[in-house]
């Protein structure tokens, strides 16, 4: 049986349980429900996308599963321990998120890539630097100082040094959102084939439905905070899905 990377059991948050994260900066307010009761199960080594409305949940699913924020109800598990039990620095190493927006420290790219290895006292490999870079598809000089990057390649670096961290369990939000359709293919079909022969467990933000045929896996719908299918990324890229799906793919999301 094939161990359960992540696992997510009727899990609820509410605009109030981010407001105490201090996620949300719209002051007090109504509360409101971002995810309502969210099951789900991936196993280890597979590829999950998640689709769904502008927020309408899909970066507060990825933040409850290394704990940025934590779930008002039920359980989230990572490699079958509950996330609380985690040591929180070993849990955000073991499920590494790559958020949407792009976090530098003003150093050479080579600086930015090399830091999550100095952090953890471990040696980074030339060859491994060569091989992220590949899979991101980012073709600038390692002394190039990283301010000088577009958004694009800010994203871009900012994958590869999550890459670098070999976790088990690799979270993208959005990860083609500031790429032309040729380089996202090109990208998402390199860190494709570098999970897998890493084994790692890949879970992709997308909002476009063309991603699904180069990532392959399962592809889960998220709408007004529940699950509304989870179906064959093949099948969704088709649109070969149910009525309330086809509906909002064939709408801007």
């Amino acid at each position: 049986m094939v161990e359960a990377a992540v696992q997510l059991t009727d899990v609820r948050v509410t605009s109030r349980g981010l407001r105490a994260a201090r996620l949300n900066t719209g002051g007090e307010g109504a509360d409101s429900v971002i995810l309502d009761g969210v099951s789900l199960e991936v196993a280890a080594g597979a590829t999950l996308s998640v689709l769904g409305e502008s927020g309408g949940g899909k970066s507060t699913l990825f933040r409850t599963i290394n704990r940025l924020i934590d779930a008002d109800a039920g359980n989230v598990n990572v490699l079958g321990k509950g996330v609380r039990e985690w040591d929180i620095r070993g849990l955000r190493r073991t499920a590494v998120y790559v958020a949407q927006r792009s976090y530098l420290f003003g150093g050479t790219v080579r600086e930015e890539l090399y830091l999550p290895q100095k952090w953890n006292g471990q040696p980074t490999l030339k060859l491994a630097v060569a091989d992220v870079m590949q899979a991101v598809q980012l073709k600038v000089e390692l002394e190039r100082p990283s301010k000088e990057l577009s958004e694009g390649q800010r994203h871009r670096l900012n994958i590869a040094r999550a890459m670098l961290l070999r976790p088990k369990l690799l979270l993208l939000d959005e990860p083609t959102g500031a790429l032309d359709v040729r380089t996202a293919r090109e990208m998402l079909g390199e860190i494709k084939r570098w999970v897998e022969n890493e084994g790692i467990t890949l879970m992709c933000i997308t909002h476009r439905p063309e991603d699904l045929e180069v990532l392959g896996g399962d592809a889960l719908i998220l709408l007004g905070g529940k699950v509304a299918g989870r179906y064959p990324a093949a099948d969704v890229a088709a649109g070969k899905v149910d009525a309330d799906v086809s509906a909002f793919l064939g709408s801007p999301s």
